[in-house]
């Protein structure tokens, strides 16, 4: 999800939406400020490790996956409704250079390359198994069956679940190789691609 779409009060609120129904009144406000402190700037793909820092319990570690999914899906909402009011206004010309850009494309194609360079040859088709698996838990509907690296892959998906697509990879690859690995996955990938695109921004797929 982009921190550029959608301000602080905005990112704030899905995220309440998408945990009121696992914590109430004073510790669904403990966990917002928690969230607001240590994770408001940080891109998307870093929610899961929140989600564990504030599951404290056998029975919400249990529903972890389904708080990702439902927070996942309260911003992308709010991040469609606010890019449909962003191109009313500007009577879409802004927006829709943005969403068709070519760059944007070939960025998140290259973004999700690299992190599959980073799974060992052995777990690959496993480990894309289970993305696209994710990616379908998350809400997404996908008419390809090309890897989730190549570019038809890219140009089968809308350019709004971009995001929500390389944090579904992130959890993945958390699953696999633990949170410590992927965060320095996703840290060099990022530098990667943006020497590739510096006029890509990046807060479109973070």
């Amino acid at each position: 999800m982009s921190n550029e779409i959608l301000n602080l009060t905005q990112r704030r609120q899905a995220i309440e939406r998408g945990l009121k129904q696992y914590f109430n009144g004073a510790m669904l406000e403990r966990v917002l400020g928690h969230w607001e402190q240590q994770y408001s700037e940080k891109p998307a793909f870093v929610l899961n490790r929140f989600l564990s820092e504030i599951c404290t319990t056998e029975e919400l570690r249990d529903c972890r996956k389904d708080m990702l999914r439902q927070v996942l899906h309260e911003l992308s909402e709010m991040e469609k409704s606010e890019l449909m009011s962003g191109a009313q206004q500007n009577n879409g010309a802004e927006s829709a250079d943005k969403l068709v850009s070519a760059e944007l494309i070939d960025a998140f194609s290259q973004f999700v390359g690299y992190v599959l360079q980073a799974v060992p040859a052995k777990d690959i088709a496993d480990f894309e198994q289970e993305a696209q698996q994710q990616i379908v838990q998350s809400g997404i509907a996908l008419d390809s069956q090309e890897s989730i690296g190549s570019a038809e892959f890219a140009l089968a998906v809308p350019l709004t679940q971009y995001a929500a697509i390389i944090t579904a990879v992130y959890e993945v690859f958390c699953e696999f190789y633990g949170p410590m690995r992927a965060d320095q996955v996703y840290a060099q990938t990022k530098l990667k691609v943006k020497a590739s695109f510096p006029y890509v921004d990046l807060n479109q797929l973070l």
